[in-house]
């Protein structure tokens, strides 16, 4: 059996013995419960009551405490565990009729807070597979109050469980232990414990038999009934065929483990091949006597075994073993089993299990973020509603800043009770699949400290503008935070992201210390100017002598000081690039950062420092592709970054009511219609954004290149206990966000985090300079008139690029072709000198009123106000883009266009591949919040044609997973869309048709090996398609159990390699790949086999009689007619 010896060597691991100690805090002792009950341990002021049936003292109450017994239907017996004892006999079915002894009700026997439960049990022959469930103890009946004591049913196996019922007065809850067989004739100690706060615990013969929890339970409410010991307190009666002895009542959880084992190791879930992972776990004596001569033995799934001594042990003595996990294993869940046997004058054999679980790497994912929930009991509340819609990573940990202020050093990230709670949920994320985000701001917590804020020029606290990032020690600390957080969950694989430093940058002000004039003074080789006061920049007109042309050198003091301002000067990006390299201290190379709201700052490059990711969050409200703003000004502020720097961009699942549905004025008539959460919640301040402008917001996100989404107003999302100020308010957006996960983000993310964008031929200036001196700029909330003329531009089917002023300076405009200045009263010399070049040699130049004197636009845009009504306001920026477009028609050709401007299209490029996306941004109102007349919140479908400058012949739909039909005219590739309200999609063009799906890779994989499939995609000519095609691939091994890189994929350039490893425990026989490509549904089939023991089957002895006889056999009909 060669192929058995492999599995077991491959699965065999040695485990070592790290310390033995005496214990450095009492342990609760084991009680002696082999033994009768003597002095303390049958009279001590933890013992209630004992019963021990001694000859001639048979009702007595051994704990002197007078809880005497009456016996009815039983009788004593002198054959018992320690001399006489109590039997009882059968009830129902048998007959109805009481078999128990008796102890009047007291209060003592109802024991609050923590109790034990305990005695011995021998079965008689009548405790049958016929025989129902054996009452043991019990004062509850029917009621909700006290405690019941069960002997169940016994299984087809004939295993009984133990069945604990207890009261809490309203309700009742149970407790079951694992299953046993009870053998008649023999002696079982049978114990059970309840900790008085929901958890209860069994032990037969010592060893743990199980134990299970009822969350938010406390002690037991005192009930009426007398106890009953061997049956049930009424009809139906269940007395216990067979002998009770010493049965004992005691306050407190006691223990009755001669030797413990404990896990000490916080994790139990581990991803599949991970490296360097063990289990620490502790086994203790809690034995009265020393222990000696102890061999230690541990297997995980009994797949391998290996011992190990154990020196002698004393009394409350431990010792730590550790135990590689081989995660190589298939991805399940596992039993560590460890057993502890002693020899010497009483042997013990002791065996406990531990849950393992390890489980598969994930292929890639597209990340959906929940930024919310917040907290560990929380993340394990809402684990699964999370998972139903579909978010991936969820706000779930942060850190106890003080205590880390006041260390001055890393340290714990919290209280140990607070990081225990972390890691138990971290570890359960993981068996869950669900990543947890760490959300850190340690800067705004050190507010309360006076002589941390930001001064002002008297030298006066700025209470509302926040701490000094440039003071010393600051980015030391920030650094200790990250450090902390890291050392503290580092090690859990769920933890997988940081929020740092979130909305801190809006209440900052310049600040006057002596260190911030010096680090300018370093920076600039100037002092601060004297007009700066605010961050909000100086206004030309209050400086003296400014040019009438509003074109400023580029080192003009004042510009000079807010570039440095905003770039490093109010702190907050060293701040947060001292936090990301402390929780990068580990070497975790797949932990990400992240900040926001990251363009709710002037337009210059280096928004959150060495952040990796960028974000930024819209309220949809009053255009849902309002959102394009925000993500493409943070697209801009990556690319400078002068670093590898993602974006994400998060959608508001609130609504400010004041905004969309405004309440009433008190004493104003009631509206002549209102909706019914306006009627149901009149005062609710945050509302739920509505479905379709959550649906249309998605898609103007996901059409650009960014690597994830996220979503913030969880009370709002679903229905919560306690709201607060965020109102669930529209009970299908949950439904929608799902669908839209489910249908998009997760069969074509993958793909989409491979898919870059194209470079634009329209710059979009957002002109710091005007912001400094002119007020100018969106700040992130892509209002005012700036963010209108976006949306003319988008209505105009232009794909514009955001371009900063460093742009301009250090990039030019070379590749562009429009040039867009709208709100740019001010320009540097470097940026006029650029933008005359750009006009000279052919480019156009579309401005507004508001325009520097000194560049002439070619075409000129009216700037709009809104006035509030939201359908006016989109028909007269949709009547600018038309009047644009014509304007532009006779001198730009769109490589990209749509026949209809309320159909907004969207170009990326991977390889040769172009990704056409397009957004339906047609709406009505509703009656959700349109009644107010703000917000047209309900969508409407539209029919356009789409035209692509391309030479590429084939089109397809890759939500729908199917060929376009396309026609050519000239240049152009054209086809038909119809979109439903508020949707979007997405059409893959490629120069030649997808002819086939080709799936190589080994015929035969040994247990343990690696298989290598490569999926390719082909066109006519055999060669692949160079393009990224979402890919779906579904392993199953010869069991038909779903296998580990199961799921969506990327097929970058028409190729996916995966690598399977096979384990040393897989299933043998025939696995079997489908591979399915997501553009045209092309499918491919593979099949290898893993190689099994051989001979197979081992051993061939005679089949049975009958085994080729497909009627039923004589005695499986014998079964059934019983």
């Amino acid at each position: 059996m060669r192929w058995l010896s492999r599995l077991s060597a491959a699965v065999a691991v040695i485990f070592l013995a790290v310390r033995a100690s005496a214990a450095t805090a009492p342990a609760p002792r084991c009680e002696p419960w082999e033994s009768e009950y003597v002095g303390q341990d049958a009279a001590g002021p933890h013992v209630i009551a004992l019963w021990q049936f001694a000859s001639g003292k048979e009702t007595e109450d051994s704990s002197g405490h007078g809880h005497v017994l009456k016996f009815e239907g039983v009788q004593p017996n002198p054959n018992g565990r320690f001399g006489g004892c109590l039997e009882s006999f059968r009830g129902w079915p048998a007959q109805d009729k009481r078999h128990a002894a008796i102890a009047k009700n007291h209060p003592a026997l109802s024991p609050q807070g923590a109790f034990t439960l305990e005695l011995w049990i021998q079965p008689s022959p009548e405790l049958d597979a016929q025989y129902p469930a054996a009452f043991l103890l019990d004062k509850k009946y029917v009621a909700h109050d006290d405690y019941q004591l069960i002997l169940d049913a016994p299984d087809k196996q004939g295993a009984r469980v133990l069945h604990a019922v207890l009261g809490f007065g309203d309700s009742s809850s149970s407790f079951y232990s694992k299953p046993m067989r009870f053998e008649p004739g023999a002696w079982y100690h049978v114990a059970m414990t309840y900790d008085g706060a929901g958890t209860v615990s069994f032990f037969i013969n010592g060893n743990p038999w199980g134990s299970s929890r009822s969350s938010g339970r406390g002690s037991i409410s005192p009930g009426r009934h007398f106890l009953s010991i061997g049956d049930r307190v009424g009809s139906l009666y269940h007395g216990f065929p067979g002998r009770i002895d010493q049965v004992r009542i005691s306050r407190g959880a006691l223990e009755f483990q001669r030797l413990k084992w404990t896990m000490l190791s916080d994790r139990a879930c581990f991803v599949r091949m991970e490296q360097g992972v063990s289990a620490r776990l502790q086994v203790q004596n809690l034995q009265r006597e020393p222990v000696s001569e102890c061999v230690a033995t541990m297997s995980l799934g009994g797949l391998a075994a290996r011992q190990a001594k154990i020196a002698d042990l004393a009394a409350g003595a431990t010792m730590e073993l550790e135990y590689p996990i081989d995660t190589s294993l298939r991805p399940d869940l596992y039993s560590l089993k460890v057993q502890a046997k002693t020899g010497g004058r009483r042997a013990i054999e002791i065996e406990q299990s531990f849950p393992l679980r390890i489980v598969p790497r994930r292929p890639p994912q597209f990340p959906v973020v929940m930024w919310g929930v917040g907290n560990p009991a929380s993340v394990v509340k809402e684990t699964e509603r999370l998972r139903s819609i579909g978010f991936t990573h969820v706000l779930g940990v942060g850190a106890d800043y003080a205590d880390i202020w006041q260390a001055g050093k890393p340290t714990q990230a919290a209280s140990p009770q607070r990081v225990a709670e972390a890691r138990q949920m971290l570890d359960e994320a993981l068996a869950n699949g669900l990543s947890i985000v760490a959300s850190l701001s340690p800067g705004s917590a050190m507010e309360s400290k006076p002589e941390l804020l930001r001064v002002n020029r008297k030298g006066e606290p700025q209470k509302k503008a926040g701490v000094c990032g440039l003071l010393p020690g600051m980015e030391a600390y920030c650094d200790n935070v990250g450090a902390s957080v890291a050392a503290s969950y580092a090690e859990f694989p769920a933890f997988q992201a940081a929020l740092l430093h979130t909305e801190v940058r809006d209440a900052a002000q310049p600040c006057f210390h002596a260190q911030d004039l010096a680090a300018f003074r370093r920076a600039a080789g100037i002092d601060v100017p004297a007009e700066v006061a605010s961050k909000w920049g100086v206004d030309w007109r209050k400086l003296k002598d400014f040019p009438a042309s509003r074109v400023v050198p580029d080192d003009h003091p004042v510009y000079r000081y807010f570039q440095w301002y905003w770039k490093s000067g109010d702190g907050w990006n060293g701040l947060n690039s001292a936090v990301a390299r402390g929780l990068k201290s580990t070497g975790r190379k797949d932990l990400w950062t992240w900040h926001d709201p990251a363009v709710r700052v002037a337009s210059v490059y280096g928004s959150g420092g060495e952040v990796d990711v960028i974000s930024q969050w819209t309220y949809s409200y009053p255009d849902p592709i309002r959102i394009a703003v925000a993500t493409d000004e943070l697209l801009a502020m990556a690319a400078g970054s002068g670093r590898k720097q993602d974006v994400m961009k998060m959608t508001q699942i609130i609504w400010y009511r004041s905004q969309t549905a405004p309440e009433p004025k008190p004493g104003a008539a009631r509206p002549a219609y209102q909706a019914r959460w306006e009627t149901e919640q009149p005062d609710a301040p945050f509302i739920t954004i509505a479905p379709m402008h959550l649906r249309e917001a998605f898609w103007t996100k996901i059409a650009r290149p960014i690597r994830g989404i996220m979503y913030h107003g969880w009370q709002s999302l679903v229905p919560c206990d306690a709201p607060g100020g965020y109102r669930y308010t529209h009970p299908e957006t949950q439904h929608e966000l799902a669908r839209l996960v489910r249908r998009v983000v997760q069969p074509l993310g993958p793909a989409l985090l491979n898919v870059p964008g194209v470079k634009s031929d329209v710059a979009f200036l957002e002109s710091f300079a005007a912001q400094v001196f002119a007020g100018r700029g969106t700040y992130g909330w892509g209002g005012k008139w700036l963010g209108d003329a976006y949306h003319v531009m988008l209505y105009a089917r232009l794909q514009p690029e955001i371009v900063f002023d460093e742009t301009i300076v250090q990039r030019g405009l070379e590749g562009f072709r429009v040039l867009v200045m709208c709100d740019c009263d001010v320009i540097t010399e470097a940026m006029l000198q650029r933008i005359r070049a750009f006009q000279a040699a052919g480019g156009i130049v579309v401005g507004d009123d508001r325009c520097c004197p000194a560049i002439r636009p070619d075409i000129l845009l009216q700037p709009y106000q809104r006035t509030g009504r939201a359908d006016q306001d989109k028909a007269a920026l949709l009547a600018l883009a038309a009047d644009l477009r014509k304007r532009l028609d006779a001198r730009y050709a769109r490589r990209l266009d749509s026949s209809d401007p309320e159909v907004i299209p969207y170009l990326r490029q991977g390889g040769a591949g172009e990704y056409v996306f397009v957004v339906n941004d047609r709406r009505e109102f509703g009656q959700y919040v349109g009644q107010h007349g703000l917000v047209m919140e309900n969508g409407l479908p539209s029919d356009a044609t789409l035209a692509l400058r391309t030479q590429a012949a084939a089109i397809y739909d890759l939500v729908d997973g199917r060929p376009v039909p396309a026609r050519r005219e000239g240049d152009r590739l054209l086809w038909d869309v119809h979109l439903g309200p508020c949707d979007g999609g997405v059409f893959l063009v490629v120069p030649k048709p997808i002819h086939a799906v080709t799936l190589d890779g080994p015929e035969l994989v040994e247990p343990g090996a690696k298989a290598v499939c490569t999926m390719k995609i082909v066109d006519a000519d055999g060669k692949p398609i160079e393009a990224v095609i979402p890919v779906q691939w579904t392993i199953r091994d010869a069991e038909t159990r779903v296998a580990e890189h199961s799921g969506y994929h990327a097929a970058v350039g028409g190729e996916l390699a995966v690598t399977i490893d096979v384990a040393a425990n897989d299933p043998p026989g025939v696995w079997q790949i489908v591979a399915r490509e997501l553009a045209s549904g092309r499918t491919a089939v593979r099949e290898f086999r893993v190689r099994g023991p051989e001979p197979w089957p081992p051993l061939r002895k005679p089949p049975p009689k009958d085994a080729a006889n497909p009627v039923q056999p004589q005695a499986c009909r014998a079964v059934q007619r019983t």
